[in-house]
């Protein structure tokens, strides 16, 4: 049960991480975007990711979190999860561009 409870708490985690990188232009892919032009974002996301490393590994917030460590395969199902989200957006950006005729 804590298993899930941090795969899922992380995934939802991983999912917005994403989703920031996606929010930063309405219809313009993200793979035509330099992802180093926001270095706010950038800050921010390598918080986020070292909060969510501390709720997963560190025994103090693992205990408050109910929380439990992740082996590397977990991640890489986490993480390519959350990834579908980028795959959502960009058809969804595609076809916006193609409707409005701006590609």
């Amino acid at each position: 049960m804590v298993k899930a409870w941090t795969m899922s708490l992380t995934t939802l985690a991983v999912f917005q991480w994403f989703n920031a990188w996606n929010c930063r232009h309405e219809s313009k892919s993200i793979f035509q975007m330099n992802p180093f032009s926001n270095r706010y974002l950038v800050a921010a996301i390598i918080i986020v990711i070292f909060l969510q490393f501390l709720l997963v590994y560190n025994p103090v917030m693992q205990n408050l979190f109910k929380t439990t460590a992740l082996s590397y395969l977990e991640w890489v199902i986490i993480i390519l999860t959350a990834s579908t989200i980028i795959f959502v957006e960009e058809i969804r950006k595609y076809f916006l561009r193609k409707s409005t005729g701006s590609f």
